[in-house]
């Protein structure tokens, strides 16, 4: 059986009855998170950018675009609302450590807005949406955790993952055959490949940074529209000569698909509670602990000393991001994040203003930032040691392992978690009473007769 073969009749499989409780519960709440994330990116520029690109590009009117009352064609649908939802870097994350600094990562929800689109397309239910969220996710998690070696460290983005998850998700709505899927897959598969350098160290991020997920689970839906008309894909796209894992991950034996296990990997799925790269959220939780806890005042902090895993150190802690100049930078930036969090108490979506860029007061509290490796965080991606050494002469330290952060699959968000985070992100754009009634809309999805009903409530 070929690598897109057992994908295919993992996503074909999935059915929400067969599911355990927690694992639907959490999807449910991973489509929440999501909602609010691309709320919370609807005024900024990549959203603004994308949704009027969306409708300049025209063609047919067949999904919503999030916040408005506008239906655009599904594929510029995909990349609006995937643009907006990436903005905040609020966005969820499965990482899963290969090497010392080498991590194996993705945003599942990157391909979330393909199921989001064609659930409309094709008059979906609420439960055929959530079964096809949750077999993109699984097929998102069997391929990161067949990598023997990251996208990162062989100069791709990690998006690429995303077409493969976005044939799953559309395949399933459309109801098509596993060798349909199969087709589609090696379609998708063999046209999206992204660049590191939208994430690279040593250089200044850009806005695309904010779609190239979208673009690239984009490429998964136009794969199966092709593929349900009789083209054909390549099969061994994965493991086949000059396929994906000889070409972009460097050599056949880089990929080892293990066969699919009991938990499903929605359950995987991180939920952020700080809107910043995920790998620095242990030494912004410390930081923001020590500085509680003590009651210091900024004004206190003469040096900050930051203990974490190497890859953070390199990929957020290179020169080019310790004085970031736009939002993009600045969200993988742990000298700016930390400076912040230590002046206002912690990150949040109004951290990133631009003002805050050329800060006197930022730009001074980075200079007493120093990021250092210790190998103990090499293989607990997220998790970090943070000392603070005060002007009066005292040193407070503390330690947050991955598995403490709220978020985290050991320490999910609850329910009130999610709705907290969907009011900052609505913060001016809905009030409470309309976020209400997406939660509890959501919360029972899997009875809502069509998808596509949900979507007036997210106008704003």
């Amino acid at each position: 059986m070929s690598v897109t073969e057992s994908l295919a009749e993992t996503a074909l499989g999935v059915k929400l009855e067969q599911l355990p409780a927690d694992a639907v519960q959490h999807a449910k709440r991973v489509f929440i998170d999501s909602l609010a994330c691309i709320i919370g990116g609807f005024y900024s520029p990549t959203g603004v950018a994308c949704r009027q690109a969306a409708h300049d590009m025209g063609g047919p009117a067949e999904a919503s675009l999030i916040g408005e009352a506008a239906r655009v064609s599904a594929r510029s649908a995909v990349i609006a609302n995937q643009g907006m939802l990436r903005f905040l870097d609020y966005n969820d994350d499965i990482e899963i450590p290969v090497g010392t600094g080498d991590i194996v990562s993705a945003h599942p929800s990157g391909s979330l807005p393909v199921a989001m689109a064609v659930a409309e397309m094709t008059g979906a239910s609420g439960k055929q949406f959530l079964e096809a969220m949750v077999a993109g996710y699984e097929v998102i998690g069997r391929i990161l955790e067949s990598f023997k070696i990251s996208l990162e460290v062989r100069g791709f983005h990690h998006a690429p993952v995303l077409a493969f998850a976005g044939a799953a998700m559309a395949g399933k709505l459309f109801g098509i055959t596993r060798d349909q899927l199969v087709q589609a897959m090696g379609i998708a598969g063999s046209v999206a490949v992204s660049l590191g350098i939208l994430d690279a160290e040593g250089e200044e991020y850009v806005m695309t940074k904010n779609i190239v997920d979208g673009m690239c689970a984009e490429r998964g839906l136009v794969g199966v529209m092709l593929a349900r008309r009789g083209l054909t894909g390549p099969e061994r796209i994965i493991e086949g000569n000059k396929g994906f894992a000889q070409v972009v991950l460097g050599g056949r034996d880089k990929f080892e698909l293990k066969p699919p296990r009991g938990r499903p990997f929605i359950l995987e799925t991180v939920t952020k509670y700080i809107c910043a790269e995920a790998t620095t959220h242990g030494h912004l939780t410390a930081s923001q602990a020590i500085m509680r806890e003590n009651k210091l005042a900024p004004n206190d902090v003469e040096r900050v000393v930051i203990k974490t895993n190497a890859r953070t150190v390199f990929h957020t802690g290179d020169p080019i991001k310790k004085y970031p100049r736009n939002k993009e930078t600045a969200d993988h930036s742990s000298y700016f994040l930390a400076a912040v969090t230590i002046l206002d108490g912690g990150i949040s979506p109004k951290s990133y203003r631009p003002e805050k860029y050329s800060d006197p007061n930022v730009r001074a509290m980075i200079d007493r930032i120093e990021l250092v490796h210790a190998p103990e965080f090499d293989f607990k991606i997220g998790g970090a040691e943070v000392e603070i050494r005060t002007k009066q002469g005292a040193a407070f330290r503390k330690i947050v392992w991955p598995q403490q952060l709220k978020g985290s699959a050991e320490r999910p968000m609850t329910d009130e978690d999610i709705r907290d985070k969907f009011l900052i992100c609505a913060e001016g754009l809905l009030k409470p009473a309309q976020v209400d009634r997406i939660i509890e809309t959501c919360s029972t999805l899997e009875k809502l007769e069509r998808f596509r009903d949900l979507m007036p409530l997210l106008v704003l």
